[in-house]
Parts: structure tokens; sequence; C-alpha cells
């Protein structure tokens, strides 16, 4: 099974769907273009109408303006009565998933999973500053809305989807870049405060709640989650997460998924031969096979290594394409 992480370096959405379809058609996703628009990058996408958060409209930044506090019991309470749409993600912020949703009805018989996806609470809260420019997630109070808000946005897009394609099952990531960073002499938080955010925002999610991670971290913290899938930089990063055999072990015997990154997400793609990639994917199965012989070739879901919104188109779709050998 193959399908994407999210970004393209596209301007027209209808091109970006046309790439998805014909290469992802049983595991579609929406396409989220940040070249098009500042409003469609990572973090700003899903902030709209946080309760203090301030976002310029211009340049697409954001940050938390913690004297601000306007809106906050409301936000609470429409948390507790899960108010749908007090958290939808605007047409302007990700115009890609409402056109995805409109097209998506051309290939909806062949159609195994519909993927969407969203900011995680890690990259979330240490890209997000406040207004004296430090990562809200040292900020208890404030960080514990950023956690809420993404939790709920990811039900109202579960929902979103569910509303238009009920028959269908959801897979839905949450994109963590700054993961590489865990560990670091320059993020002191602890494992387990890790392991719970996670937990949070995927609690009670209708859907299969995934993890991306661009590359090497400490598996362990993703493992000892409650998240189904993990996908990560295989192409760059094949073995690493090997290394955390007990863990990865008891993460397989509880239905756990991981999904390689295998086609390259950098100028690299165009270098790419498909006996590569199908050399890394043989390995891949070999190393999991050697530690859950019941894994089968049909339960890997296979991706690139990265979004691919930092290539040029050529690179976009050369990387599309060697994804599609493995439909």
């Amino acid at each position: 099974m193959i399908t994407g992480i999210g970004s393209f370096p596209f301007a027209d959405i209808d091109e970006a769907i046309d790439v998805i379809f014909s290469s992802c058609a049983e595991i579609p996703f929406w396409p989220q273009l940040p070249r098009r628009a500042p409003a469609e990058n990572m973090y700003t996408a899903f902030l709209e109408s946080v309760p203090s958060v301030v976002i310029d409209e211009g340049s697409g930044s954001a940050f938390v303006d913690t004297t601000k506090t306007d809106g906050i019991e409301e936000f609470y309470e429409n948390c507790s009565k899960r108010t749908l749409d007090a958290f939808a993600v605007s047409e302007k912020a990700a115009p890609g998933f409402y056109r995805f949703l409109e097209r998506l009805q051309d290939i909806r018989q062949g159609v195994k999973f519909i993927k969407c996806q969203l900011t995680g609470p890690f990259s979330m809260g240490l890209g997000l500053k406040d207004e004296q420019d430090k990562p809200i997630i040292y900020n208890p109070g404030f960080f514990d809305i950023i956690l809420k808000a993404l939790h709920m946005k990811a039900r109202w897009m579960i929902d979103a989807i569910k509303t238009s394609y009920p028959e269908k099952d959801i897979i839905i990531f949450f994109d963590e870049p700054y993961m590489v960073s865990f560990g670091s002499a320059y993020v002191s938080i602890p494992k387990e405060d890790v392991v719970a955010m996670f937990n949070e925002v995927a609690a009670g999610l209708d859907a299969r709640r995934g993890v991306h991670c661009c590359g090497n971290t400490d598996w362990s913290v993703l493992l000892n989650s409650d998240v189904d899938i993990i996908n990560y930089d295989a192409f760059n990063y094949l073995d690493t997460i090997f290394y955390y055999r007990d863990e990865l072990a008891g993460f397989l015997a509880k239905g756990g998924w991981i999904a390689p990154g295998i086609v390259p997400s950098s100028e690299e793609v165009l270098k790419a031969s498909a006996k590569e990639i199908k050399a890394l994917k043989t390995k891949f199965i070999n190393s999991i096979t050697a530690i859950d012989a019941v894994i089968k070739d049909r339960d890997i879901l296979v991706t690139p290594s990265c979004g691919l919104g930092s290539l040029t188109a050529e690179e976009a779709r050369r990387a599309m394409e060697l994804l599609r050998e493995f439909a």
C-alpha cells in the first residue's frame, strides 16, 4: 500500500490532486501547498480560531500572545461539548482539503483508506512561540490550549471526511519534524511528557492514528505511545528504528504498523532508481519480519521519506512516480 505525506510545490490545487489520484488512488490524501499561500503552512493552517494565537495574514506567521485571554473560557466549553464547527480548518487555510473532498467522488469506488494530516503536538509546541519568542511547549497553561485545539481539529477533519464518505476508513497523520530534536541539549522535555501529549491528541479519534517523523529520533517515545502507525525516513535512516527491538516488538504485537518512507524527498530523487528503492523495501521487510514473522507485505504502508513541498515540480512528480512502483 502507498500514500503520501501531504505537501507539494505546486501552485495549482487540481494539479496536485491529479498527481495524487494517478499514484495513490487506494489511499489518497489531501494536498498542502505552502508555496501557494502563506496561510497554508504547517503551523498557521491549524491555528485558526485558537484563543491567544495571533496570525499575520500577510506573512502567514503566528505566535501566542499570553496577555490576550479573550475566548479561552468559550474555547474550553466548545472542547467539552465537542462543538466541532468551532474548530473547523477554513478553506482559506486548507483549500486542498475542500477540493480533495469534492474530487474524491471520481475515484470513490477504489479507495481503501482516506488519509488526512495535521501538525503534531511536539512540533507545534516547539515551532509556535509566545510574545517573548519562547516555545509555547514550555508554558503548560497555553500549551494545553494547543493540545486540545489539535485534538479537536483532528476530530473536525475526520468528521468532515466521514460526512461525505461514511463508508471509508480514515488514516490521520500528525506530522512531527521537530521530533528529530528530542533528547538533544536544546530540548529539555521528559519522555513521559512527550508520550502523554501524543496520547492526548490521538485519544478517541475514529481513524488509524499515525505519526510522521522525517528523520532520526528516540523511537521508544513513539513506540510507547497510543498511535497505530509510525512513519519514518527509511531512505536515510532505515536501520534506526530496529535499534529499539523490544519496544518495536511490543508495538507490532498490539497491531501497530511501521510505514517506511523509502522514496527520497530531496534532489536525490532524480538519481534514485526503482531498483534501488525496491532493494530498500526488501531490506526493511527482512528486518521487520525478523522481529515479527507474521507481518505480511500487505500490512506495509510505503511513503516518501517526507513531504515534497520543498522540491521542484519535476522532483515531486518523480517522487510520486517512484512511489507508484509499489502500488
